[in-house]
């Protein structure tokens, strides 16, 4: 078949690999497209986690580009944009805030994938599945930040579910 009528040369692959590449794709340029609407956060920091998303995507299939020292820059992003947070909050607020919730909660899908590619056998580095845990959580720092700089208050959400 020629290239040209080929999305993606591994989408009839068995293992998740490839629903991992998919994700990530998805992931960095929904990251892309909500920088549009994201107005407190930095623009580099953003940038910055746009390129770790997308060298994360080829990290499992080929050689690993997520380094310890890619950890250390986010883990400085959540110390940066911390808030002190006792609550389960809503994911609302503003339009920035609540593209940053969705971006959080695809972080979340993401590990899920990673968890079958080794339930498959296939070794994920632990870089790789670090930086995305650490990114869920700073991105759940930023978009606090985003709804505290734009003047919205959080609103606490208390499951029923879990309710002693």
């Amino acid at each position: 078949m020629s290239m040209n009528y080929c999305a993606y040369p591994y989408l009839k692959e068995q293992s998740s690999m490839c629903d991992y590449e998919i994700e990530t794709d998805l992931f960095t340029s929904k990251l892309a497209e909500s920088m549009h609407a994201i107005k407190h956060i930095k623009k580099e920091h953003l940038m910055h986690l746009l390129e770790l998303s997308y060298h994360s995507n080829g990290s499992i299939r080929g050689k690993c580009a997520i380094e310890k020292e890619d950890l250390a820059y986010v883990e400085g992003l959540y110390r940066e944009y911390y808030i002190d947070c006792k609550m389960f909050v809503l994911p609302q607020g503003s339009l920035g805030a609540c593209q940053i919730h969705v971006l959080r909660s695809w972080c979340k899908k993401i590990i899920r994938i990673i968890t079958r590619i080794q339930r498959e056998g296939i070794e994920v580095k632990e870089e790789v599945e670090m930086y995305w845990n650490l990114l869920s959580n700073v991105l759940f720092m930023m978009a606090l930040y985003e709804n505290k700089e734009a003047g919205y208050q959080e609103c606490e959400f208390v499951s029923k579910s879990y309710e002693s």
